[in-house]
Formats: structure tokens, sequence, C-alpha cells
């Protein structure tokens, strides 16, 4: 359980580190596709801890 909750704070500070680099206007298609993708896997390991804990 230790490692699901290394890999999901560190892919909340790559999420983080992606918002702050996020431009106020014209925000690129890469950069918003990059952010689902992180979004996802948080999402999916998230899920994984759950399933862990019951």
């Amino acid at each position: 359980m230790k490692y699901l909750d290394l890999k999901i704070a560190d892919l909340e500070e790559k999420i983080d580190d992606v918002l702050k680099r996020w431009p106020f206007h014209s925000v690129k298609p890469a950069q918003i596709q990059e952010l689902e993708a992180l979004e996802l896997k948080l999402e999916e390991l998230q899920k994984q801890k759950i399933a862990q804990q019951k």
C-alpha cells in the first residue's frame, strides 16, 4: 500500500506542476491532454487503493 501512496503523491505533484505552468489564455491541446492523462492515472491509483482497503 505504501507504493500506491507514493505513486499517488507523485502524480499529485505532477498535476500541480502542470497547473502552475497553465497559461491564463490560449491553453494548448497538448497541455490539456497531459493534465487529463495524469488525472486518469491518479483516479486509477485511487481506485486501487480503495479496493485494497476493503
